[in-house]
């Protein structure tokens, strides 16, 4: 019988060149998390709708401009109380105003007509066929997370988390660190679709990655410190998450 070759010895023994064994690459698992109210349908449009309708009620008109500035940064009754103020209305109460704002939104959201981001859609279809692993942060209540999950058709394509920090804004450092933990892949090894900066800022503080798709309401602040920002989720592809990724081993 003939003798191997060092490179035949390499392929059957798992020797390299020189005798050293072969090792695998270790095989990195990538994972992709987003906001689940605010990217996979308009929730920040139809929560400034509701707000809008309750203080149009109260003879207050509220532009996208002033939700803007007073409904993004703070929990709903707190904005809506600091609006309230500057507005000269002390009198009326922002925290049942609020009441009256959730009830309307939580009804608004789960509206038999409202559909699924067409482009997000896409993108989880894609990174499904790359084996990337998604899971979905939501600040809404569980039970109505999870019939929207269901609504939109995707409870067995994304692992939900909701967020136990009640009444924040934005999602936390630690709602995205739990969601990676959902679906089982290290912080260092995602990315996070965000939706504005608060959201932006707690995912790269949980060493995420970050992309940034903003709304009508985000667009003007300051997405500091984002891999990337797309004014629009179909210019977002899964190379590039995984351009994104690539040096993760080494992060």
């Amino acid at each position: 019988m003939g003798t191997l070759t060092g490179e035949a010895r390499s392929a059957k023994g798992g020797l390299a060149a020189g005798g050293k064994k072969n090792v695998p690459a270790p095989v990195v698992v990538s994972g992709l998390v987003f906001e689940l109210e605010q990217l996979a349908v308009p929730g920040q449009h139809l929560l400034f709708e509701a707000c809008q309708k309750v203080l149009k009620d109260k003879q207050i008109v509220l532009t996208p401009a002033l939700w803007s500035r007073f409904g993004l940064a703070a929990p709903l009754a707190e904005a809506l109380n600091r609006l309230l103020a500057t507005a000269d209305r002390k009198p009326l109460s922002g925290d049942k105003l609020a009441l009256e704002a959730q009830e309307a939104f939580l009804r608004a959201i789960a509206r038999p007509t409202l559909k699924l981001n067409g482009a997000l859609d896409e993108l989880l279809r894609e990174a499904a066929r790359a084996n990337i692993k998604v899971g979905a942060l939501s600040l809404l209540p569980g039970d109505r997370a999870q019939a929207l999950l269901a609504h939109l058709g995707l409870q067995e394509r994304v692992s939900l988390q909701v967020m136990a920090q009640k009444g924040a804004p934005a999602p936390t450092a630690e709602g995205w660190l739990m969601t990676c933990k959902a679906i089982g892949v290290s912080a260092r090894c995602s990315v996070a679709l965000a939706s504005s900066a608060q959201a932006n800022y707690a995912a790269l503080g949980a060493g995420l990655r970050c992309v940034v798709i903003p709304n009508e309401f985000t667009s003007y602040q300051d997405f500091g410190g984002a891999d990337l920002v797309v004014e629009d989720l179909k210019e977002l592809r899964v190379k590039d998450l995984h351009s994104l990724l690539r040096s993760c081993s080494f992060r």
